[in-house]
């Protein structure tokens, strides 16, 4: 039978939990010494990415967050062929899975997006850009479906201007005031068309709030021109780098 995994928990006794995962199956543990993989028995040899899916796999990790100090958590979709596969992955891998779990103990991963405000862009090309405010005047009088289309391409370029500078002296620092106030920290490029900044930040759990207020503060000081997103508490995705000889794939 195939074990589907969900994580990493240091816990020396096998134990079930009251809580279903992926199928509404059961979740356990499998235990080598003091660590374990936490999983449940699939007769699947791949899992479908389906909404319901990733929920249950989320929420797994999510109660086993509340549970432990520290949670080593898997990607979506890791399978082990058998029970003893799980166990010789986790003898094999004892000293890094330890002292990743030494790191992330009582740690959380926090999320947060930060996207610009479109409105606040145009206000501020309104204010400093006077060719900005010819071209959507000639936008609104116009009757030329072409011109109307270049003129849109112009301010759409201006508008990216303002977005890119922002991103390089605004998103920084937002990113810089929060940076210290972290155990660590990643960046990711991957925001969308309006994002600015996407970054994740590990801290411990007893730090949340106060990190949290530091973001209200900058929410306060850049509101009218950044939107925030928090995200979190989270288990740690984003700070785990163990690989797992199960089809090449890793524990986050």
């Amino acid at each position: 039978m195939g074990k589907y995994i969900y994580g990493f928990v240091r816990e020396p006794q096998p134990r079930k939990f009251e809580f279903t995962g992926i199928e509404d199956a059961e979740v356990y543990t499998v235990s080598y010494r003091e660590l374990a993989a936490t999983v449940t028995d699939t007769g699947l040899a791949d899992i479908d990415p389906t909404r319901r899916n990733v929920l249950a796999h989320t929420l797994v990790q999510d109660r086993l967050l509340r549970m432990y100090p520290a949670v080593l958590p898997a990607s979506f979709g890791l399978i082990a062929g058998s029970g003893e596969e799980v166990l010789g992955m986790v003898r094999e891998h004892y000293t890094e899975l330890a002292g990743q779990l030494d790191k992330l103990h009582d740690c959380v991963e926090i999320a947060l997006k930060v996207s610009w405000n479109q409105e606040a862009v145009s206000a501020c090309l309104e204010k400093e850009d006077p060719e900005f405010v010819q071209l959507k005047e000639r936008l609104r009088t116009t009757r030329s479906p072409l011109e109307a289309q270049g003129l849109l391409m112009r301010i759409g370029y201006k508008v990216e201007q303002v977005a890119r500078e922002w991103k390089i002296f605004l998103a920084d620092e937002v990113y810089q005031h929060l940076r210290p106030g972290a155990i660590d920290a990643v960046r990711s490029e991957n925001g969308g068309v309006r994002g600015l900044l996407n970054a994740s930040f590990l801290i411990k759990g007893a730090e949340e709030g106060r990190f949290q207020e530091e973001v209200r503060r900058l929410d306060g000081k850049f509101g009218d021109k950044l939107s925030f997103k928090y995200i979190g508490p989270l288990p740690p995705y984003n700070f785990v780098n163990v690989k797992l000889g199960l089809a090449g794939r890793r524990a986050a």
